[in-house]
């Protein structure tokens, strides 16, 4: 049985990425002049500013948001990696704008200044993840048009997409494609692993044979669920925050055995 190791950590971000109204324009959306508001508890303490505009956006994430389906999406799109690149620079005491990564060939982004992290977005959420190591997160809205049985049928392994004990398919689904992320890889190469649980998991075919990692579900906001996985069988533990309520450290996050997409 692993145990914690408590250099071996993972700070999760949740980021909301409702746009507000004033964000259905793509000319406001992609706007090369950033605004800001202020960040605040519940109790009315400044935590700090937010910035809204595009403009700490590379060319390539700019890119992309302008091929998203709708003004609304491209902002989700927009707002989660704002999000990111503020993370990212107060740990690595860069500025937002200049943050910058290379990613994969399956979406996997490199480290920045040696941080280690990962983005997931769905829905109107996002989540971002930092560790010293590789890691993967994924967060997954429950969504009742979505036939997540079909899904469960094409990736998870036959016991698992029909077992009783674990009837909560999306969640198996998130910590599948968690694990897929924190090695650079496709749900594709991660056919057959079994996901029916948190904790230990091992492939036993496929491309990542004999590759294992320690998988954690995640407290997820309503409607929604969360995984994230680590390369290895050392067990992480992680700390979860919300963007905008919550300031980032710039003291860098510990970790031991884990990656990134």
């Amino acid at each position: 049985m692993s145990v914690v190791d408590p250099e071996t950590e993972v700070e999760l971000w949740f980021v909301d990425t409702t746009p507000p109204p004033a964000e259905r324009d793509m000319r406001v959306v992609l706007s090369p002049v950033p605004t800001v508001r202020s960040c605040s508890t519940a109790g009315g303490d400044v935590l700090g500013t937010e910035v809204l505009g595009a403009a700490v956006l590379g060319a390539a994430e700019r890119d992309r948001a302008r091929r998203l389906a709708s003004p609304a999406d491209a902002a989700r799109y927009v707002r989660a990696h704002v999000a990111a690149h503020e993370v990212l620079a107060a740990r690595t005491g860069l500025s937002p704008a200049d943050v910058r990564w290379e990613v994969g060939p399956h979406g996997k982004p490199g480290p920045v200044v040696g941080q280690r992290w990962n983005l997931s977005r769905s829905g109107d959420h996002a989540l971002v993840a930092l560790a010293e190591t590789d890691v993967g997160v994924d967060v997954q809205v429950r969504d009742p048009r979505v036939d997540v049985h079909r899904l469960a049928a094409r990736f998870l392994a036959p016991a698992v997409a029909r077992s009783g004990a674990d009837p909560d398919l999306w969640r198996c689904l998130s910590r599948l494609e968690a694990c897929a992320k924190a090695v650079g890889g496709r749900l594709l190469d991660v056919l057959g692993l079994d996901v029916g649980a948190p904790g230990l998991v091992r492939a036993d075919g496929g491309p990542w044979h004999g590759q294992e990692w320690w998988v954690s579900d995640v407290a997820a906001p309503a409607g929604a669920v969360a995984a994230c996985a680590t390369p290895g069988p050392r067990a992480h533990a992680h700390r979860t925050h919300v963007w905008g309520a919550d300031t980032p450290s710039p003291v860098s996050v510990r970790g031991a055995a884990g990656g990134a997409r």
